[in-house]
């Protein structure tokens, strides 16, 4: 059997220093395109694979920066119609439990922006860039809106979502289980003795988790042999006035939302918060006064995600799966002064 060629051997045939031969492998713009197109063409054609974590490792121990470094891991995130880069206060929090494990595993973790307007990069330029870094691990942040990253040469990463918005192409994916969780939250209020649990929601809530909230609650209701007796209000903005014509025409005794200022109208409404009609948030995350309610576990997703993808560069799994997976989180419900205390 031929022995596997290496970057000392393909050097020596090629008739370039070993430098070059680095830099080429790693689309760095040092090398001279034609040069770096031979080099390239020539290593697959020997069969050379580069280890990714390697290559970064030395990079930074030549540079002195890390000891115990395996490789630096993205943090993908996107920017708003304006040219905003500013991380929503959930992402905050899992960028805190992505970088806490990826220091564990002997990562770092860097955040870069996608968008149409500078800072962010073009989906092909954000490419470009982590390749010429020897950055081959990614971790797209949940996205507020549908993406398209056909443009991104996966087959160069190893890389997971955080959900369903990045639509083309479909990778592993890191997120909370909703569906379930809502099921689960329904429950519990039918258990406290609530009769008539109501839903509101934004539609881009519930459309960014692939209605898995309004599904959700509508089995709880299923499952119980009950007929909801509120209908769910599905806002396209959060409106004072409709949320309580709908609450005084519907009369819930609990509220499941996931904006703050609901308990606010209920309070100006005259139906005081827990004493007249209960609340349940959504996404406790983002509460600025105690609540009941959903725990999305930012930080452990964020773990989550960067262990699935460390795992994926040590098993050299880079591209587009051909069977895509899920890992999915259950939330965890946080009990509050909004809604009745457990029954004794």
């Amino acid at each position: 059997m031929p022995p596997k060629p290496t970057i000392r051997s393909l050097a020596e045939s090629l008739g370039v220093s070993v430098a070059t031969v680095s830099e080429a492998l790693r689309f760095s713009p040092k090398v001279k395109p034609e040069t770096a197109e031979r080099i390239r063409a020539a290593a697959e054609e020997a069969g050379y694979k580069r280890n990714p974590l390697l290559g970064e490792a030395f990079s930074s121990l030549r540079r002195g920066r890390y000891r115990d470094f395996s490789g630096t891991l993205a943090l993908v995130d996107l920017a708003d119609d304006h040219g905003n880069c500013e991380l929503m206060l959930f992402h905050k929090e899992v960028m805190k439990g992505a970088e806490a494990r990826a220091a564990e595993l002997g990562f770092r973790l860097e955040l870069f922006w996608v968008g149409k307007k500078e800072p962010a990069l073009s989906v092909s330029r954000l490419c470009s860039v982590l390749y010429a870094r020897g950055i081959l691990g990614v971790v797209f942040l949940p996205f507020d809106r549908l993406q398209d990253f056909s443009k991104f040469e996966f087959n160069k990463f190893a890389a997971v979502a955080m959900d369903r918005r990045l639509v083309r192409p479909s990778l592993h994916a890191v997120q909370p289980e909703h569906y379930l969780s809502m099921r689960r939250a329904v429950q519990i209020l039918f258990d406290r003795g609530y009769k008539r649990v109501g839903l509101c929601l934004e539609t881009r809530k519930d459309e960014r988790v692939d209605y898995k909230w309004s599904s959700g609650y509508a089995s709880a209701y299923r499952l119980n042999g009950k007929k909801s007796n509120v209908p769910p209000l599905i806002q396209k903005e959060s409106d004072r006035s409709e949320f309580i014509a709908w609450v005084k025409k519907y009369k819930p005794d609990v509220v499941i939302g996931h904006a703050q200022a609901m308990m606010d109208w209920l309070d100006q409404a005259g139906l005081p918060v827990p004493e007249k009609v209960g609340f349940f948030r959504i996404n406790v995350t983002e509460s600025s006064r105690p609540c009941a309610g959903l725990d999305l576990l930012p930080q452990p997703l964020g773990a989550a995600a960067v262990e699935a993808v460390v795992g994926m560069l040590h098993r050299r799994e880079f591209g587009i799966p051909e069977t895509p997976q899920a890992i999915q989180i259950d939330l965890a419900v946080v009990e509050g002064p909004t809604i009745r205390p457990p029954k004794d």
